[in-house]
C-alpha cells in the first residue's frame, strides 16, 4: 500500500504566542533560529514521511528546498535535521549533506537480531497477571491499529502500532531495557512501510496484537515470548527482498 506525497508546500503551524515568520529584510535573531518549537514539527513530519515512504533511502534532504517546503528558516531545518540524526534515521555525507539513510541488509539483520533479543528478554521479566488496566490500555490500542489497517490509515498504523508496543514492554519495569528497545526501534522506523505496503502484513500484525494480549490475560508466558519473536520477521524480510531486488544480493560482504 503506498501513499503518496501531498503536493505544495507544507506551511508550519505557529505556537500560540510565536513570532511570525520575519520579512526578508529583517536579521533573525540567533534565540530565534534556535526556536525549538518549529524544528521538532519539522523533524517529526519529515520522520512520518520517512516511516510512510514517501522519502526513501538515499534521498538527499537539501535544507533550502526544506526551508522552503515548511516555510521556515534554516535554523529550524539544521536543528530538525541534527534530531532526525542522532535517532538514526537519516545520514550526513561531507560536501553532500543530509540523505535518509540507506541501511544494508547485514546492518537490518544485525539490529533485528539484538532487537529480538531485548524483546524477548522484557517479555521473560515482566511481572504476571498483568493489572486489568493495562490489558484494558492494551485493548485500546490494538482496537485503534486495527481499525485505522481497515480505513488504510498509514500513519495511525504507525502510531498506535509503536503505543502499543512501548505500552506492552513497559511492563517489565527495568527503564535501561526500555530505553535501550525503543532506540533501537528508531533506528529501522525506515524499512516499516516495506512490509505494511502488503496488506496481508498488516493482518497479520493485528491478528499478533490479540494474540499478546490473550496471552497477558492467561500469564501464558511462553506463547508471548514465541509472538514477540514472530512479530518481528515481517518488516527485515520485506525490506531485504526490496533491497536486493534495487541492488542485488550484498551478501557476503553486507
Amino acid at each position: 500500500m503506498t501513499v503518496s506525497r501531498t503536493a505544495g508546500p507544507k506551511r508550519v503551524r505557529r505556537l500560540a504566542g510565536t513570532a511570525a515568520k520575519p520579512q526578508a529584510s529583517e536579521t533573525i535573531s540567533p534565540a530565534r533560529a534556535r526556536e525549538p518549537g518549529i524544528a521538532h514539527v519539522v523533524a517529526t513530519s519529515l520522520e512520518e514521511d520517512i516511516v510512510l515512504g514517501r522519502r526513501h533511502p538515499r534521498e538527499r534532504l537539501i535544507e533550502q528546498d526544506l526551508c522552503e517546503h515548511f516555510n521556515t528558516h534554516r535554523g529550524d531545518v539544521r536543528l530538525a535535521l541534527f534530531e532526525l540524526e542522532k535517532k538514526g534515521l537519516i545520514q550526513r555525507i561531507p560536501n553532500r549533506g543530509a540523505m535518509v539513510r540507506d541501511l544494508t541488509p547485514r546492518e537490518v539483520t544485525e539490529i533485528y537480531a539484538v532487537r529480538e533479543e531485548l524483546e524477548v528478554m522484557a517479555a521473560r521479566i515482566l511481572p504476571l497477571p498483568v493489572d486489568a488496566s493495562d490489558l484494558t490500555k492494551l485493548d485500546e490500542l490494538q482496537s485503534k491499529h486495527s481499525a485505522a489497517v481497515d480505513a488504510g490509515d498509514m500513519l495511525t498504523v504507525f502510531y498506535t502500532n509503536l503505543h502499543f508496543h512501548q505500552t506492552l514492554f513497559g511492563l517489565c519495569g527495568n527503564a535501561c531495557l526500555i530505553e535501550t528497545i525503543e532506540r533501537l526501534a528508531q533506528k529501522v522506523f525506515g524499512i516499516r512501510s516495506y512490509a505494511n505496503a502488503f496488506p496481508e502484513a498488516l493482518d497479520s500484525a493485528r491478528r499478533d496484537h490479540v494474540e499478546m494480549v490473550r496471552a497477558l490475560r492467561a500469564a501464558r508466558r511462553d506463547d508471548l515470548i514465541a509472538l514477540t519473536r514472530r512479530h518481528l520477521k515481517p518488516s527485515p524480510e520485506a525490506y531485504i527482498r526490496a533491497y536486493e531486488r534495487r541492488f542485488g544480493n550484498p551478501f557476503p560482504g553486507g
